[in-house]
């Protein structure tokens, strides 16, 4: 469906239903999450820099440090973001539509560097990262903004909602700022999976490969629009990405995140997977920053490129389980 389409229907919506109970039923969900609770929950990750509360984020923003704050939100809901950060959308950090012939990839190095040089970002700064409801997109922003190999990235647990629940200003976003010249300290695709490696690791036992998506979508009952059909990887295990979040929205303890994967990750190399890179970019960050797991790769391509691969090009090393013939 076409991004017009989509934007004539919730137009549409709005009107029909009146603003108000639109944003309330499409618009992000305040919840109030406790800054000591997180604090203790992060002493405990690998890397608890890598994660902030929205007390803290709050306290950044108001001080005169250099901080920089990017809300992955998708326009077509009526959320508003944190007030002084910038928005984007996964358009805005996604390859063009002519140089792959499928969505979903990452864009490049130059122009993850231009986004952040409009937004007044140097390699000093520290950059946080959010999203609203389901926040896989901001993990998303997280792994292609660290992949430019900068030092301090953030993570905001909750997202816009626990903002929201703590009652900090929203609105006012997309400041004008003096543009800089971002260039990356040392980029590397160190956690990016290639179609090479996947086909590889299907008969590597030194291997893992942790399907993210719905069980629906890994059975095969469900194809998801982008994808050339249905199915899944052979031999991946299915983990669903909503399973390393509370019903909050927030992230779990590690203690429940290492014993929901401890079994199939041990003494593993792991690639994640979805449809596009993005809840699969969430599992990633779960894997690497909570639990500290030193080899783990993010497949870009994930089941578009690779039901692409089967489906369309027919290619012979590319294979599927619970998918058509």
């Amino acid at each position: 469906m076409k991004k017009s389409t989509i934007m004539i229907g919730a137009v549409a919506a709005a009107v029909a239903v009146g603003y108000p109970a639109y944003k309330s039923f499409f618009g992000a969900t305040a919840v109030e999450v406790s800054e000591k609770a997180l604090n203790t929950k992060f002493s405990e990750y690998r890397n608890s820099e890598s994660f902030i509360s929205a007390q803290e984020l709050n306290a950044l923003m108001s001080s005169d440090q250099d901080v920089v704050v990017i809300g992955a939100l998708n326009p077509m809901r009526p959320n508003q973001p944190i007030s002084g950060s910038f928005t984007l959308w996964r358009n805005d950090y996604s390859a063009s539509s002519d140089a792959y012939p499928f969505g979903g990839m990452q864009n490049t190095q130059e122009e993850m560097e231009a986004l952040l040089s409009q937004f007044g970002a140097t390699p000093e700064s520290t950059i946080v990262v959010y999203a609203a409801d389901s926040h896989h997109d901001a993990a998303r922003l997280f792994w292609q903004v660290t992949a430019l190999g900068h030092n301090d990235v953030r993570y905001l647990d909750g997202g816009l909602n626990a903002w929201m629940g703590a009652d900090f200003a929203t609105g006012n976003a997309n400041p004008s700022v003096e543009a800089t010249e971002y260039a990356a300290p040392s980029y590397s695709d160190i956690e990016l999976a290639t179609l090479d490696m996947v086909i590889d690791a299907q008969t590597n036992d030194d291997w893992v490969i942790i399907d993210t998506r719905s069980l629906a979508e890994f059975d095969g009952s469900t194809t998801v629009s982008g994808a050339a059909g249905p199915g899944a990887i052979p031999g991946s295990v299915h983990i669903e990405w909503t399973e390393t979040v509370e019903a909050d929205s927030t992230l779990r303890e590690k203690q429940e995140l290492a014993a929901l994967y401890a079994d199939v990750i041990e003494g593993k190399k792991v690639i994640t997977y979805c449809q596009s890179g993005v809840r699969s970019a969430h599992s990633l960050l779960v894997l690497k920053e909570i639990l500290g797991a030193q080899e783990v790769y993010n497949y870009d391509g994930s089941w578009i490129e690779y039901s692409h691969e089967h489906y369309v090009e027919k290619n012979p090393s590319v294979n599927v389980m619970n998918g058509n013939s």
